[in-house]
């Protein structure tokens, strides 16, 4: 059977571009360029705790709850509810932190997890080169993991306790394994990574899927179903946790009536709030139809294309961005519109499905089965603006398939051109590259002047915290009212708040979601069972907005406002009459 690199261009490229002098010194200065790039990147991020906000919050409670040996709990809610939402293996990664540390202050910890997110990256980055180099030219791979290192998402994503990252890293260690999985230690360890995908993320289905799906197009028929056996192990290991949790007498009977409501993202699996709401930041909306998901599902798929040209660009933003600035500083472009823009990356998005596709009549399974299969989950989600970051771990593998298709025009440019013109043949996946390449060269230093806020805040220990985060504007009038919260709840008080991990953390008080309901005699109600004593405005937010308007609108006389930014972003409500314990 003819081996998995042997159908892509690499070495007929490397052959019709000449001799490679000293291979070896060329290869150890793309590691060393790229190792340096990656440092580069982290130099002014190296302070301060990992970015807690959002998911990362939970995973790191998670985490401690393990180290302190409570069990697998949300310690933020209300009779610190069992997870059926997150997978373990991120949550046990900052468990082993805390424990070696012996510590559980989220600014002590935190800091250490940022140290080895930076170390991770650099790993993933190296890691990126070589799986491209089984497949790529020395300068197509080291130009792809260029796009792939300064992408502003990645970035970004890399500076959060997310599992994107490590997602990312295990999926390209797959790939290199894989590929040399006749060996019996790299099968062995192909099955592992497999396995620790799926207890990172439960979207880890896809690469199980895709790895059988490939045995059996082969019709290798038993290594399939030794597949199988091995992807259901953890499955239903997962499952059957979970439904041991939701049969379990805390879950039927929660701390507070809405709890486990559909809507309560963090407290319930994702097949609750992406099956059984049209929207799950809108449930007033009703339960989806057959029709409504399968509506859902085409009109996500719609704008794949261009997603999948932004995961490997930029969004459209910085392209309109980053040519408004070389018009005002360089010489003078045309102006562009966003469906310009949009047009753009679309074709890039149709590049690398058209190198999906190479792939697969290539009969080269396993990477567009698992890129295909992957993509398909994500578009049975409700939050297409969440689409960059569902799609990033698959963002070395979306560079692939683009310059497998490049590089497949350049061998026909190559047979086709008269022999003084074939030095020409490579301009095309070059100059798209590079221009790919300048736009995120151009991004980076937006990111770190414009978008790389200072953080300060009390310690919940004393002392002030300070340090720098990405895209962090809209928290610094939430954290000014943390600050005030920290010194002026008292335990047992109850908090109901969007960003309720980051509360907790700050405060040390329980926090929940608000009850996301537009009658606010029933919000009021809801409420009432946690019983929340504080209620947190945070004009910025606008999933939680109206829900808490409608409140504050219409039962203003049952909640006084105690706290306010000068600004009024931030509002904090205390409950009328409450006695402080």
């Amino acid at each position: 059977m003819t081996r998995e690199v042997d159908t892509y261009p690499r070495r007929a490229l490397e052959k019709a571009n000449g001799p490679r002098l000293s291979r070896n010194r060329k290869e150890l200065g793309a590691l060393l360029l790229l190792c340096s790039f990656a440092i580069f990147t982290w130099l002014p991020r190296l302070s301060g705790p990992i970015d807690l906000r959002f998911d990362g919050g939970a995973y790191y409670i998670l985490g401690i709850s393990l180290a302190e040996g409570k069990g697998y709990r949300l310690l933020n809610e209300p009779g610190d509810i069992q997870t059926v939402l997150h997978p373990p293996l991120l949550p046990a990664i900052v468990a082993l932190h805390s424990w070696a540390l012996g510590a559980s202050d989220f600014v002590v910890v935190g800091y250490w997890l940022r140290i080895s997110f930076f170390l991770l990256f650099i790993a993933y980055t190296l890691a990126v080169y070589k799986m491209l180099r089984i497949y790529l030219t020395l300068g197509y791979a080291f130009l792809a993991t260029l796009l792939f290192l300064l992408h502003y998402n990645t970035l970004f994503m890399s500076d959060l306790l997310y599992t994107e990252i490590p997602y990312g890293f295990v999926t390209t260690l797959f790939v290199i394994c894989h590929h040399r999985s006749r060996k019996r230690e790299y099968a062995i360890l192909s099955a592992l990574l497999a396995v620790a995908l799926y207890t990172l993320r439960a979207a880890g289905v896809a690469m199980f899927a895709a790895w059988v799906g490939e045995s059996l197009l082969r019709r290798e028929f038993k290594k399939a179903l030794l597949r199988a056996a091995i992807a259901l192990v953890p499955i239903l290991c997962w499952q059957s946790y979970i439904a041991a949790v939701e049969g379990s007498p805390q879950y039927q009977h929660p701390a507070y009536e809405y709890q486990r409501a559909d809507y309560m993202y963090p407290n319930v699996t994702y097949a609750k709030f992406i099956f059984r709401l049209k929207d799950s930041f809108k449930p007033e909306l009703g339960r989806p139809s057959l029709m409504d998901v399968a509506n859902r599902f085409a009109s996500n798929s719609i704008k794949i294309p261009s997603r999948l040209g932004e995961v490997v660009s930029s969004n459209e933003g910085y392209w309109i961005m980053i040519w408004d600035e070389l018009d005002a500083r360089l010489v003078p472009f045309p102006p562009v519109s966003q469906p310009v823009i949009r047009c753009a990356v679309t074709v890039i998005g149709l590049l690398i499905l058209g190198g999906v596709c190479l792939q697969l009549l290539r009969r080269q399974w396993i990477i567009p089965l698992y890129v295909l299969l992957s993509v398909a989950l994500i578009c049975l989600t409700p939050w297409p603006d969440q689409f960059l970051r569902y799609l990033l771990p698959l963002t070395p593998l979306l560079l692939l398939s683009l310059f497998i298709l490049l590089t497949s025009l350049e061998r026909q440019l190559r047979r086709l051109l008269p022999a003084e013109l074939k030095f020409s043949a490579p301009i095309l996946p070059y100059a798209l590259g590079s221009l790919m390449l300048i736009l995120e060269i151009a991004t980076v230093p937006h990111m770190y002047r414009d978008r790389h806020t200072e953080v300060v805040y009390e310690g919940r220990n004393g002392g002030t915290v300070r340090y720098r985060l990405f895209y962090y504007d809209d928290f610094q009038a939430l954290n000014a009212g943390l600050d005030w919260l920290k010194d002026q709840g008292r335990p047992g008080e109850i908090v109901a708040a969007r960003e309720l991990t980051w509360v907790y953390l700050r405060t040390g008080l329980k926090t929940v979601l608000p009850p996301f309901e537009l009658d606010a005699g029933k919000a009021q109600y809801l409420l009432d069972t946690v019983p929340a004593t504080y209620l947190i405005r945070d004009k910025s937010d606008f999933d939680t907005k109206k829900y808490i308007e409608a409140l504050l609108e219409s039962r203003h006389n049952e909640w006084e406002r105690v706290f306010s930014t000068p600004d009024g972003n931030v509002e904090i409500y205390r409950r009328a009459g409450h006695s402080r314990p």
